[in-house]
């Protein structure tokens, strides 16, 4: 033992004499830099072979002490926007994990914002943005995105002035990024941002390039000019949307009639300002808002007078665009007391909104029809109905009124009258079936189900007629056809082929030419005559499949109306009972129906589907019916907001305004991951627009301070 620890001193000894012969040696060369300083690699900022590796360790090293050493360098060096990336990186504040993610041992604890050194490196980049200068350019996009990102109210000014540059088409991304950025400020900078952003949304927009004649030479350059207005406008609507503008209200509603193409976006941002819209929307609605009466004066917005607006007056046509767009926000306001001014407009002629390469829009009674069926206020009931009932009304007027009477009716009066409907063979079809849905949407008794399995087993009885009609002569003649169409075209292509090798052949004779082309254009013939054949004998047959599914997609409508009727007589109101339609399986509805329905065996499984989502639909409009004596539910409906079927989230939409007790503490957050869930699915892109409503009403409904708008509030569309 004391022989290993005497061998292990020498060892040391040496270790040590090594160690300060190596200390001299450094002495005598000069003492090294440290690779873990900033310092260190800041110094190597004026090195060009060493400038991208000295950016990289700085990055690296995750110390703000190298922001203004990295800023002048980028001062320098043409402001590449990779080192100014690296700057905003370097001031942003990071907690105790990330820290340790990014294996930063100088900041066990986290690292504290840094934005007062990288701020004036942040303003340069947008004070001094060059459009002829890509790197410059791409610079300002970062350092806007980093003032709103951080909330950094002394570079608040810089960004305003910059969003509002003349636009160019080389400098306007940037400024989009700077306009978004705006909608990032709360507290002392959120007046200043609103200002300028309702500045930006009151500019006169250039020319729309839809006005120019085909040929005009300057058509592409008015389509720019536009294209940049179009940004930069719907980029700051969509802010004023993030930040809950209720100042904005006036400036929203004048600009949806000033760029209608920017509706969708002005929309959000009027659902998202709170209940002050209500007053600026119910002036417009009854005639009597003045900035847009004049606006209409000015513009002639009251007519369409062709794509380029250059038809004679006498040409030109009304449209509802005034009415249309205002009832469209009213019904996402869910305020009954616009009833009465909705119900006014009903009075009116029916006319399109607007016209789109030439072809008519809805018009202001659709939109009526479908706010007063959110809103689903009583009051509106006997209106409905007297427009619905009257056989002198207007057809497209009945059916809107129908549709939407089982939203706000109470009662089932209306039972008889719409039966008489229903069952009147005179009556038009599109009618009667828009009866048959509403009338199952208030039917309480198994007593009406009689009706919809009389209406069933005729549609049911037609169908099979049609479908023993079409695949009888008219199927077998199809496939005939299309057999002989095959065969003529093999002996074309034969023939063909037979031309082609005669004519390459050397020997051939001039009679044997004669002949292969008199078959190929005989054969060709045949094949036309084939074809044109199997068109006509194949319409005939697809118009008696088309008859016959038609058919029998009314059959299952009138069985769907049946387990309407089910649920409702069922449960009898109760809560419980409703909302398990939520949770309800193809199998459990079935077992329920199965009294009333007799060809389950004959159902595929999307028609089984459609059962459960009839009985949710219905369930949904009950509690809706309920109001507020159904808040208790509010936990399961969101809960179900998220559904991907199509029914099922539009009747719990329709459902919540009326059922969730206000202000909602849970509703915003629920409503996002709904949003979120459907993001990207082609069938729900509409319901999702109208879950983002949603969730923009419950910010602010029920006295609730509005929250910052989630990020996708803040997108083009």
């Amino acid at each position: 033992m004391g022989k290993d620890l005497s061998h292990m001193r020498r060892r040391l000894h040496r270790v040590a004499s090594l160690g300060a012969l190596l200390v001299a040696v450094a002495a005598l060369a000069g003492c090294p830099d440290n690779p873990f300083s900033p310092e260190t690699w800041a110094k190597k900022l004026d090195d060009p072979r060493e400038f991208d590796r000295a950016v990289d360790k700085l990055e690296n090293l995750g110390n703000p002490k190298a922001i203004r050493a990295l800023g002048e360098a980028w001062l320098k060096q043409a402001r590449p926007p990779r080192v100014l990336q690296v700057i905003i990186e370097l001031a942003r504040p990071l907690d105790k994990d990330e820290a340790a993610k990014k294996f930063l041992s100088d900041f066990p604890d986290g690292r504290k914002a840094s934005w007062d050194a990288a701020l004036p490196f942040l303003i340069a980049a947008l004070k001094d943005a060059d459009e002829n200068n890509p790197r410059s350019v791409d610079s300002a996009v970062k350092a806007a995105d980093a003032i709103g990102d951080a909330g950094l109210e002394d570079g608040l000014d810089t960004l305003i002035e910059f969003a509002q540059r003349p636009a160019t088409k080389k400098l306007v991304d940037a400024q989009v990024t700077a306009v978004r950025a705006l909608g990032s400020f709360g507290g002392a900078g959120k007046g200043r941002a609103i200002s300028a952003l309702m500045k930006l949304v009151e500019q006169e927009p250039p020319p729309n390039p839809r006005t120019a004649p085909r040929d005009a030479e300057n058509r592409r350059s008015m389509e720019e000019a536009y294209g940049r207005y179009f940004k930069l406008t719907g980029a700051a609507i969509n802010s004023l949307g993030a930040l809950r503008a209720s100042e904005a209200a006036k400036v929203l509603v004048l600009s949806i009639y000033r760029t209608p193409e920017l509706f969708g976006q002005v929309r959000r941002a009027l659902v998202a300002s709170g209940s002050g819209v209500i007053g600026e929307l119910r002036k417009v609605i009854q005639g009597k808002h003045a900035e847009v009466n004049q606006l209409f004066a000015d513009k002639k917005l009251d007519k369409y007078c062709g794509d380029r607006g250059d038809l004679p007056p006498d040409q030109c046509v009304k449209v509802s665009a005034k009415q249309f767009y205002a009832a469209v926000v009213l019904g996402d306001l869910y305020d009954t007391g616009a009833v009465p001014d909705l119900l006014a407009v009903l009075k009116d002629a029916p006319l399109p909104a607007y016209y789109f390469d030439e072809q008519p829009s809805g018009t202001q009674h659709g939109a009526v029809f479908d706010a007063l069926r959110k809103i689903g206020a009583a009051e509106a009931a006997e209106p409905l109905r007297a427009i619905w009932s009257d056989d002198k009304a207007e057809l497209s007027a009945r059916l809107g009124a129908v549709s939407a009477y089982a939203f706000v009716a109470r009662d089932t009066s209306a039972l008889d009258r719409l039966s008489k409907i229903i069952e009147d063979n005179n009556e038009n079809g599109d009618l009667r079936l828009e009866a048959a849905t509403t009338y199952s949407r208030l039917a309480t008794s198994t007593s009406a189900i009689p009706l919809m399995q009389q209406m069933a087993a005729k549609y049911g009885k037609e169908s099979a007629e049609d479908r023993a009609k079409a695949d009888g002569e008219p199927k077998k003649a199809m496939d005939r056809a299309n057999e002989a169409v095959k065969q003529a075209r093999k002996l074309r292509e034969e023939a063909k082929v037979n031309l082609e090798k005669i004519s390459r052949d050397p020997n051939a004779t001039a009679d044997q030419i004669r002949q292969a082309t008199e078959v190929a254009a005989k054969q060709e013939e045949a094949s036309k005559a084939a074809d044109k054949k199997a068109k006509e004998d194949g319409a005939k047959f697809r118009s008696l499949d088309r008859t016959a599914k038609q058919r029998h997609g009314i059959q299952r409508s009138f069985q769907a109306h049946i387990a309407r009727i089910e649920i409702s007589s069922r449960c009898k109101g109760e809560l419980g009972c409703l909302t398990a339609a939520l949770k309800a399986k193809p199998e459990d509805v079935i077992g329920k129906l199965g009294g009333y329905i007799r060809d389950f065996k004959d159902w595929d499984a999307e028609e089984k589907s459609m059962l459960v989502a009839a009985q949710i639909e219905r369930a949904m409009l009950e509690l809706g019916k309920a109001g507020p004596k159904a808040s208790s539910q509010e936990g399961v409906l969101l809960d179900a907001v998220k559904s991907d079927d199509r029914l099922t989230r539009q009747s719990v939409l329709l459902a919540l305004p009326k059922v969730v007790k206000v202000p909602c503490a849970t509703c915003e957050a629920k409503l996002d991951e709904a949003i979120k869930a459907g993001a990207g699915k082609t069938t729900l892109a509409e319901l999702n627009v109208e879950t983002e409503m949603l969730r923009n009403y419950f910010s602010w409904a029920g006295g609730r301070t509005p929250g910052k708008a989630p990020a996708e509030a803040g997108g083009e569309n």
